[in-house]
């Protein structure tokens, strides 16, 4: 149980812990001691490097009366107020100028303050950040250590990039020099060169002049690999070469930015305040991220200055990139970037070429109009961005309920059971059954095997055609109990994909599966009723209406679920077609192409690959709906001249998908575990 104050206060050892001491923890606490909020605190420092070393260049632009500029004053050690793009291009970009700070000036910063404070300070890194009943806790070398509030600043780990996703890496190798000859403008600031080798990524060289013959040069990649630093060499040894002459090196830095979009795993606890990287503050298409936490800096000290605990609390909430139109506009250009890298050259050189070089600034800071935006966007090619704008769409996890929502539409105006909509509906799940609905049960064995292998193959169709008899021989004894088994089962199957899919938990995944199966036969009772009859089933004494389903509509719009809020659109026009149709346009549309998907990501394989290895199953499944056609007995509970097509049909996906389904939540839970 959660302690009263004074019992958890005998607990603290720290008013504040700073886990990382790098830009953003450094950021804040120049604004936290500018606001005279750090008197009679008592603060930890851990970090595995004791920053007494120039390991980054630090830069951004604004203008004077910007409060980034007036609070770094006093480490801004260089400023200019001309760029250059190409080597040849020179912009002004006034009112702004592009100011220099030293990490070393920012680091030592924050060592003058832990000196005059008397603060401590421990070199060595965090094992765990958390909370328990007691507040925030972190562990260093097996000692947990508690205070108020820990500022948690540590490199984050990105999780996997899901679909429309991109993670890419911003490397960099930077040489400080002093040259023999001298550059012709030490104002300039040579923002992007990409007179190198792009080598299948963007790339760039970066050149800060300190004076006329004393520059920072750094070679920068946009891309999938890291830049290899002996390959960075040999570009910075001929591009200052054939630019100054001879030079000698006075120091070096390098480094990596992630550039990505995707979900960092972060756990989230209340008082432990994310800053830097781990809270989403680099732009994830350009790396900027000093003036992201320099603001971000400013929100948490005006909250502990007002005492706003709420809003320190709300940091915790922020699990994800915003989703305004500048993160839409970054994963455009990532996309471009990732599947076609040799276009960001021309991308970024007509950017700062053609448009207003303080425009273009102020779009990257994120505080441009739209219409300035539009006018932006023109002079760019615009080939590159449709084509990234089409894939985004097509990869959308709402594209495909899109699809099948036009489609429901198109197959109710062909009328119901028109000859029209007989061709255009069943011709589609005709195809979609050989291209996905059997294929995507036919690949068990690599699920279940990994690969493959003569000797492990017939153990398991042995196995599987048990799985299969058995589910068979329900249905030859039992008919009632063989359904509810069935619906069981595919309730937790459907339940299961969907879940993944639209990061539903397991009891709403469950309950959505099991309401899925009942809704769209419940919707076509008669049509039921004489599939159940034909098998010996038991009928459905009920009737259910379309709009049953608004209940999961209103739950998908107040959770912002896009893809499930369209599914439940199309499955309501589907209530207006013919049973098979509505369910098989599920079954292919949604489910087969759902499961085949998260087949393929953790098979790591191409679906022409996975598909190759699908071909002998699937000859046996359409083998064994064959044999179920010809040979279904007429004993029992079964009137063979009664058991129509559809009934046949039934019973087969019920036996076939049995052993599916237990190989499906092998795949489902180990994912679910990290296997």
């Amino acid at each position: 149980m959660l302690r009263n104050e004074n019992e958890i206060a005998c607990y603290l050892d720290y008013d504040y812990i700073f886990s990382g001491v790098g830009t953003s923890a450094s950021l804040l606490l120049l604004e936290l001691h500018r606001r005279n909020l750090l008197s009679n605190l008592k603060i930890l420092f851990i970090d595995p490097d004791d920053k007494t070393r120039n390991d980054k260049t630090f830069c951004f632009w604004a203008h004077e009366d910007e409060s980034i500029h007036k609070a770094l004053s006093e480490i801004i050690t260089y400023s200019w107020n001309t760029i250059e793009i190409d080597h040849s291009d020179k912009r002004s970009i006034d009112p702004f100028k592009y100011h220099h700070v030293s990490s070393l000036d920012l680091y030592s910063k924050v060592q003058e303050l832990i000196n005059h404070y008397n603060w401590t300070r421990v070199i060595a890194p965090v094992d765990l950040v958390s909370s328990d009943d007691l507040g925030p806790f972190l562990t260093v070398d097996g000692k947990q250590i508690r205070a108020r509030k820990i500022f948690d600043s540590r490199t984050p780990k990105f999780e996997e990039a899901a679909t429309n996703e991109v993670h890419l890496f911003q490397s960099f190798v930077g040489w400080e020099i002093e040259t023999s000859n001298q550059i012709e403008n030490k104002e300039a600031v040579r923002l992007m060169d990409f007179n190198v080798e792009q080598s299948n990524s963007t790339q760039f060289m970066y050149l800060l002049p300190f004076s006329k013959n004393r520059f920072l040069v750094e070679f920068t990649r946009f891309g999938s690999k890291m830049i290899e630093e002996t390959e960075a060499c040999q570009l910075l040894e001929k591009y200052i070469g054939n630019d100054f002459g001879e030079y000698k090196i006075l120091s070096t830095e390098r480094g990596c930015i992630p550039m990505s979009n995707c979900k960092i795993a972060n756990a989230h606890h209340e008082n432990v305040i994310l800053l830097g990287a781990r809270n989403y503050r680099i732009k994830p298409s350009t790396g900027y991220a000093f003036k992201n936490m320099y603001n971000h800096a400013l929100e948490i000290a005006e909250s502990i200055e007002k005492n706003n605990i709420k809003t320190i609390k709300a940091e915790k909430k922020k699990t994800s990139f915003s989703k305004s139109r500048f993160a839409f506009y970054d994963a455009l250009l990532l996309l471009i970037l990732k599947e076609k890298p040799e276009a960001g050259k021309k991308i970024f050189s007509e950017l700062f070429k053609k448009a207003n070089t303080f425009k273009v600034l102020e779009f990257l800071d994120e505080k441009s109009k739209i219409t300035d935006e539009i006018a932006l966007f023109s002079k760019l090619p615009w080939g590159p961005f449709l084509w990234a704008l089409y894939l985004k769409v097509s990869k959308s996890i709402s594209f495909r309920p899109l699809i099948l929502f036009l489609f429901s539409i198109l197959l109710s105006m062909l009328g119901r059971e028109s000859m029209l909509q007989s061709v255009v509906g069943y011709g589609f799940l005709l195809v979609g059954l050989i291209t996905v609905g059997i294929p995507h049960g036919a690949v068990d064995h690599l699920i279940e095997i990994g690969k493959w292998e003569s000797r492990k193959v017939p153990i398991f169709i042995v196995k599987y055609l048990a799985l299969a008899a058995l589910m068979g021989i329900c249905w030859y004894f039992l008919a009632d109990g063989a359904l509810v088994i069935f619906l069981l089962y595919s309730a937790w199957h459907f339940g299961q994909a969907d879940g993944e899919l639209w990061k539903l938990n397991r009891p709403t995944s469950l309950l959505w599966g099991g309401f899925l199966l009942v809704y769209i036969l419940g919707t076509h009772t008669v049509e039921t009723n004489v599939i159940l009859k034909s098998i010996g089933a038991t009928e459905f004494a009920f009737s259910l209406p379309y709009w049953i389903v608004f209940p999961w509509l209103i739950w998908s719009l107040i959770y912002q679920k896009s893809a499930f809020t369209i599914t439940i659109l199309w499955l309501t026009v589907a209530t207006q077609l013919p049973l098979l149709l509505a369910f098989g346009l599920y079954f292919i549309g949604q489910h087969s192409v759902t499961s085949w998907k998260h087949i393929s990501s953790a098979l790591n394989q191409s679906n022409r690959s996975i598909w190759l290895h699908s071909l002998p199953f699937q000859l046996g499944a359409w083998l064994i709906l064959a044999l179920f056609i010809f040979l279904w007995p007429t004993a029992g509970n079964y009137d063979f001249g009664a058991l129509n097509k559809f009934g046949v049909f039934f019973i087969f996906i019920s036996c076939i998908s049995f052993p599916h389904v237990i190989t499906m939540n092998m795949l489902y839970g180990a994912k679910t575990k990290g296997n």
